[in-house]
């Protein structure tokens, strides 16, 4: 990975709550994607949040892309924006199964009655 003026904070960034198993385990990620969101995800979450003002012209234009003034070019860059993606939307479901597995939930003129099984 190319070096960058983002500061690195003094703790690898996790997030359990959406990636459980990490951000290399999840499938989700490169392993350079992964590493590079452990090393510097504090502090760009901090940048995003406001906890933190940009130091330098690389935190700045990291604000920017964030704004969507500009394009995201670096890994950083686009390891943040695939992330917030990725924990931050709903995830689709999708199923085979057709909820109205009951008719009798759906049609007030069901009833058992009208079958005679035996």
């Amino acid at each position: 990975m190319k070096t960058t003026d983002i500061r690195v904070p003094s703790k690898q960034f996790i997030d359990r709550q959406h990636f459980p198993y990490g951000f290399r385990k999840s499938g989700d990620f490169s392993i350079s994607e992964a590493d590079a969101l452990s090393a510097y995800g504090k502090t760009l979450a901090a940048l995003e949040s406001g906890e933190l003002t940009p130091e330098n012209a690389e935190e700045q234009r990291f604000i920017a892309v964030l704004k969507g003034e500009e394009a995201a070019t670096s890994c950083l860059e686009k390891a943040w924006i695939k992330y917030i993606k990725l924990a931050r939307n709903r995830k689709q479901f999708y199923t085979l199964h057709s909820s109205a597995s009951n008719q009798s939930d759906y049609d007030d003129d069901y009833s058992d009655d009208e079958f005679d099984v035996a």
